[in-house]
């Protein structure tokens, strides 16, 4: 989905609500909040999110969303809930369809949370280099020391194993390489 659909999706979603008299909330993350934060990345598969209010509701609806627009039966899933820190760090980013009305509202993880969650999860397939070199320069955080220091900030409990610490610091690297034209 691109900006454009997943705004489509999330005002139809808001709709669906609206109709029912129910408040949905849900805090995105991944590859969806970068869409919709950000101009370096145009897509996403799904939209990774935590449903904060009207669980029930959201989930009911997000499926006769799906199904009305021909998206996949998951494109609002809470898989990837897995990856979320103690210190939940969102922030508003839009109402569907406007403020103080029955409807859905949408939170965004911080570019903060964004990029430590990244850094946790990594994999080496996808956008998730991308998307860690592009929230790092944006953030000024390009370090290896200070990449680790924000997981550590946002996942205290973890025990980051050694070969984190070495993908970490291979990923500052690339962070400081110069970019391919």
């Amino acid at each position: 989905m691109d900006r454009l659909e997943l705004d489509k999706a999330l005002r139809r979603l808001g709709d669906v609500l609206r109709e029912r008299r129910v408040t949905g909330e849900i805090a995105v993350f991944g590859g969806a909040a970068i869409v919709l934060g950000f101009d370096f990345r145009n897509a996403t598969q799904d939209v990774d999110a935590m449903i904060i209010q009207g669980h029930g509701q959201v989930v009911k609806a997000q499926q006769e969303v799906g199904a009305e627009l021909g998206l996949p039966p998951n494109w609002l899933n809470e898989q990837g809930t897995s990856y979320l820190s103690k210190h939940n760090d969102f922030e508003m980013f839009k109402t569907y369809p406007s403020e103080g009305q029955f409807g859905l509202r949408v939170l965004t993880a911080t570019p903060q949370y964004l990029l430590a969650m990244k850094l946790l999860s990594f994999r080496a397939y996808g956008h998730d280099l991308e998307d860690i070199v592009q929230l790092a320069k944006r953030l000024g955080c390009t370090t290896a020391d200070s990449l680790l220091e924000l997981v550590k900030r946002y996942y205290p409990d973890e025990q980051v194993l050694p070969e984190k610490i070495l993908e970490i610091r291979s990923i500052a690297r690339q962070i400081h390489a110069p970019e391919k034209p």
